[in-house]
């Protein structure tokens, strides 16, 4: 789904507006003429400008339908992926205190190499793979606690 840049720049002047009105509630800093609430005024002045810009640019190109729906959209087999990936998220973020990030990931990754046609033999070794490798870049190194769910007697 395509939307059009009137909608996107409209959407950018509300959330810099938003962002730039609500740091002006920041306390300042006693002794510094800079305060807290002055980088998120300058971020949210420059989404609200490039909101403008969008909707700038997108009027001089001409009318467009406000938004328009892909190729992909009609494909059933695409549209069915689509689904599979938001139904995948949905399930680890119900399944994950209960099974664990590593069945929970296992089990999502095999799923979806399935769906989405990977090759048999490579499943299974890509799926433990990428669930050991998240693991440790986000237990080990990023010190993000994940939970083990049903393995709970082997955490390390």
């Amino acid at each position: 789904m395509r939307f059009n840049d009137t909608l996107s720049g409209l959407l950018l002047i509300f959330l810099g507006a938003t962002v730039a009105f609500h740091s002006i509630s920041f306390s300042g800093a006693a002794g510094q003429s800079i305060g807290p609430g002055a980088f998120p005024a300058i971020i949210g002045s420059g989404l609200a400008a490039c909101g403008a810009a969008l909707i700038w640019s997108e009027r001089r190109k001409g009318r467009e339908a406000w938004f328009a729906l892909e190729t992909w959209v009609r494909q059933p087999q695409l549209a069915l992926n689509v689904a599979l990936v938001v139904g995948a998220l949905i399930f680890y973020a119900l399944a994950v205190e209960t099974l664990g990030f590593f069945l929970t990931a296992a089990a999502l990754l095999i799923a979806l190499f399935l769906a989405f046609g990977v090759r048999r033999r490579l499943i299974l070794p890509v799926a433990v793979m990428v669930t050991v490798g998240l693991h440790v870049a986000f237990y080990s190194l990023l010190r993000v606690p994940l939970p083990w769910g049903w393995l709970e007697a082997i955490a390390w």
